[in-house]
């Protein structure tokens, strides 16, 4: 007796041993990882990996202020943008469970301002985008707190595809969200999110963020220009209300992770039904990032791993919170840049925790192309539907692709070879001889493309 009761002792300890170095592995590769990310300037944020209860990463990388020298903490702030979506949708269900509504009822049953051809539109199809409506958040005339001027203006617009037949991703849909949890419970968005689902969570340092308010530690956000850090625009943080206007940090949002998986604010038939897929989303090409979507959450797998949670990208900030249930696991990570990298630095970070292969970047070396070397590459190029136009500017390369909010600043490595901190890419201008590049190999992540050079004749037609 006194034996087994030593073997299993001794495999206890085993265990926990070898749990204790793979936990202590992943922390020092996304460690490595991250840090050399930051040492080329190229990534500025916090991260928190955590399994089983554990935290095994919850550190800073860059700047939370260029301008004032001042670091990035793990207290640091920052904008999630649209991963407020989750926070959105359960209060929705949170309001179904209480019997105030249901996502079947059409929405105009709550938003008496909606245009007549919207009043088939159910809760529903705005939980997960599959609406149809325009997106009024770009009217001029919108306000967050009066959203009932810039419905007026898009009365005679109409619906980009019969309510649920197409998901097509709809920052307004989650507007109107907004407005349906402020009629039905009688108080602002911001209230009821705060009392019941911000507080109850410990999510103390997570708001709707004003442009107003003093706020500790908040981060600033910025974008490349090239080689070069400039201030994101500066855009009122509260605009896109319901559907994009938290900040928060690494530590409230493990708070929320833990609050879920502990059923302590939702049920599990509301995380259920949040969490079931009821369509497919893709970024638009040739991001590589696609997943099924259920009421504000993405679904999918990562290395054979489970995974639902949302990404955020706002002016001068990027997000990404995937929880990954069956692992107990969590990998929250928040920018204050914008760029596309973090859609292949979370990939990256998911495969340390998981053990799969990743690589680490390599530092390049930057040279400065002359004005008459530059100039070789203007114009437009293309490949299918990806379309990518080349200008220049104060000498400056510079590459407006399809899906891009804006162009991006090209690093040249030679003078055919570039790269760009906003996106994980590698650009090289094929010479077809006697000087001519009429061709450019564009590599995004693991994919690689070959565009041609559109006739100027033809670009004009």
């Amino acid at each position: 007796m006194l034996s087994s009761f030593r073997f299993v002792a001794t495999a206890i300890i085993i265990a926990t041993a070898a749990l204790s170095a793979a936990a202590q592995d992943i922390a020092a590769n996304a460690d490595q990882y991250l840090s050399t990310w930051a040492s080329q300037g190229r990534f500025s944020g916090t991260v928190l990996i955590a399994r089983h209860d554990k935290i095994l990463l919850r550190k800073s990388y860059g700047m939370a202020n260029y301008e004032l020298g001042v670091p990035n903490t793990p207290d640091t702030v920052y904008r999630i943008g649209s991963i407020t979506k989750s926070f959105t949708a359960l209060a929705i269900l949170q309001l179904e469970e209480k019997g105030l509504l249901n996502v079947t009822d059409p929405a105009s049953k709550y938003v008496t301002d909606l245009p007549a051809s919207w009043n088939a539109i159910t809760i529903h199809q705005l939980l997960c985008h599959m609406s149809g409506i325009p997106d009024f958040i770009n009217a001029a005339t919108f306000d967050p707190n009066h959203i009932e001027v810039a419905l007026h203006d898009y009365a005679d617009k109409p619906l980009l595809s019969k309510p649920g037949e197409v998901l097509r991703y709809s920052n307004s849909g989650y507007i109107l969200l907004g407005r349906i949890i402020e009629t039905v419970t009688g108080k602002s968005y911001e209230q009821y999110l705060t009392e019941n689902i911000l507080r109850p969570a410990g999510m103390i340092h997570t708001a709707i963020d004003h442009t107003p308010d003093l706020v500790p530690h908040r981060a600033t956000g910025y974008r490349w220009d090239g080689e070069s850090v400039i201030n994101a625009p500066n855009v009122d943080p509260d605009h896109p209300s319901a559907a994009g206007s938290l900040r928060s940090t690494v530590d409230d949002m493990y708070r929320f992770d833990r609050a879920l998986k502990e059923g302590k604010i939702f049920s599990h038939a509301t995380t259920a039904k949040a969490w079931t897929a009821y369509g497919h989303w893709s970024a638009p090409p040739p991001f590589p990032a696609d997943a099924d979507y259920g009421y504000g959450w993405m679904i999918g797998q990562e290395f054979g791993h489970r995974y639902v949670g949302h990404g955020g990208w706002v002016n001068g900030f990027v997000s990404q919170f995937n929880r990954y249930p069956d692992d107990d696991a969590v990998l929250i990570v928040l920018w204050n840049f914008e760029t596309s990298n973090n859609i292949f630095l979370s990939q990256d970070l998911s495969a340390i925790l998981f053990g799969q292969k990743y690589e680490i970047p390599v530092l390049r070396p930057i040279v400065h192309p002359s004005h008459e070397t530059l100039a070789r590459y203007l114009g437009d190029f293309q490949f299918g539907p990806l379309v990518a136009k080349f200008t220049l500017k104060n000498d400056r390369l510079y590459a407006l692709g399809t899906g891009q909010p804006v162009p991006y600043g090209l690093i040249a490595t030679s003078d055919t070879d570039f790269y760009c901190n906003d996106a994980p890419s590698q650009i090289h201008f094929v010479n077809s001889g006697a000087n001519a590049f009429n061709q450019v190999t564009i590599k995004l992540g693991p994919k690689e493309y070959t565009l041609t050079r559109i006739p100027p004749q033809k670009q004009g037609e």
